[in-house]
């Protein structure tokens, strides 16, 4: 019975290497997932700030045209004040052209504002094409380390679950049909005895158990969380 132990140890060593492998080839392609939607979220970072730049371009183009159409009609009410026939028309000349004096300083000065937030857009949209970059560098490198992964995996896989078949057709059919029972239910079916505790569920063995399980001439099962128990002396392979 000892040796069909040394079995189910490798075994159960072999099932947990098999269900990390598997979670690993399901965490890959999530990794992968993960790192294309920040790229995506870089590139709309980007296409807005593109936008905003171009929305600032067209407003600031807008109010330098109203500024240039304003400043035609400052000209025009000047040349009219030459013409004018009396002091009332001289001076409600002079109070339209201060208005579109002031309309165009007004003007002026949002365009500085847009001029400004421009730069900083400019700067933004800047380091956001920087950050495209990256993550499309990171999407690749990712994308042909995961590739390299997934093959490396499932080749060990193969053989991995071909020596499981192997280990597994050289237990009693009784021995696996229990580790596999338990396994199920429990998530993994053996766990050593040592100091009269069960090192599954942490709870004290009863002495006679314990001996039994050291002795290694049966299968012991847990009487509180039903793993089957094992016993390695420090020196034993």
């Amino acid at each position: 019975m000892r040796e069909e132990i040394k079995l189910l140890v490798k075994l159960q060593a072999l099932d947990l290497w098999l269900e990390e492998a598997e979670k690993l080839k399901k965490e890959l392609p999530q990794q992968i997932r993960e790192e294309t939607k920040a790229l995506e979220e870089a590139k709309e970072r980007l296409e807005k700030l593109q936008q905003e730049s171009k929305d600032l371009d067209m407003e600031r183009r807008r109010k330098e045209r109203e500024i240039s159409e304003l400043g035609e009609k400052v000209g025009e009410k000047k040349g009219r004040l030459f013409q004018a026939k009396s002091n009332e028309e001289y001076n409600a000349l002079t109070k339209e052209i201060e208005i579109l004096k002031e309309k165009i300083s007004q003007l002026e000065d949002e365009v500085i504002l847009l001029l400004d937030r421009a730069e900083e857009v400019k700067a933004k949209e800047g380091k956001a094409k920087e950050r495209v970059k990256e993550k499309e560098e990171t999407l690749k490198k990712a994308q042909a380390q995961a590739k390299e992964k997934l093959k490396e995996t499932e080749e060990t896989l193969q053989e991995r679950r071909k020596e499981r078949e192997e280990l597994s057709n050289r237990l009693n059919q009784r021995t696996y049909q229990l580790y596999e029972r338990v396994r199920q239910n429990r998530g993994y079916a053996l766990v050593e005895a040592q100091k009269y505790t069960c090192q599954g569920c942490h709870m004290e063995i009863p002495p006679q158990t314990f001996l039994e399980v050291k002795k290694g001439e049966d299968l012991i099962q847990c009487p509180f969380c039903n793993r089957i128990l094992y016993y390695w002396e420090k020196n034993q392979e």
